[in-house]
């Protein structure tokens, strides 16, 4: 099989985008089935919207400036799988049998995901702009996913 990897940044960093939202719709998906943390689901799509919106930004600073490289990574294909596969999450929530547990594994191995792939590496060059914007990215991704481990470990659940 051969995979298409993605060569152009304005292409993927789109792409890159789409996941960010996918996730904060998964996020809005748990809000609505438990209505007694659905602000702590909630803040957390926001934080993926605004993250989408990073992205976006680079696009933007790639479509202005040619010197942005892609590093070759990513498969456009295992990125459009993960698309997919956060949207079988979204009807997995719905199901009777979900539980509140299966909501804050998920969304923990989704963060580590990105963190362990090094998902917001996609760029290199020389703009101290891009840098910060991914090393914005990849600190969001962290919290996130610290957030999500101690709102596991407290008895009362997630503080929001």
């Amino acid at each position: 099989m051969e995979y298409k990897i993605a060569k152009d940044p304005d292409a993927l960093l789109e792409l890159l985008a789409e996941h960010e939202r996918a996730i904060a719709r998964l996020y809005r998906a748990y809000a609505s089935r438990f209505d007694e943390h659905a602000g702590f689901w909630t803040n957390l799509a926001d934080e993926e919207l605004k993250h989408s919106a990073c992205l976006n930004k680079l696009r933007t600073l790639s479509q202005e400036d040619d010197t942005f490289v892609i590093v070759e990574r990513f498969s456009v294909d295992a990125i459009q799988f993960s698309i997919r596969y956060i949207e079988e999450l979204i009807e997995r929530a719905s199901q009777p049998d979900f539980k509140f547990i299966n909501a804050f594994s998920i969304a923990t191995k989704l963060e580590e995901s990105l963190l362990e792939k090094n998902f917001f590496e996609v760029l290199s060059g020389d703009s101290q702009e891009v840098q910060e914007v991914l090393d914005f990215l990849t600190n969001e991704t962290e919290r996130h996913s610290k957030i999500l481990i101690e709102a596991q470990r407290t008895p009362e659940g997630p503080a929001y």
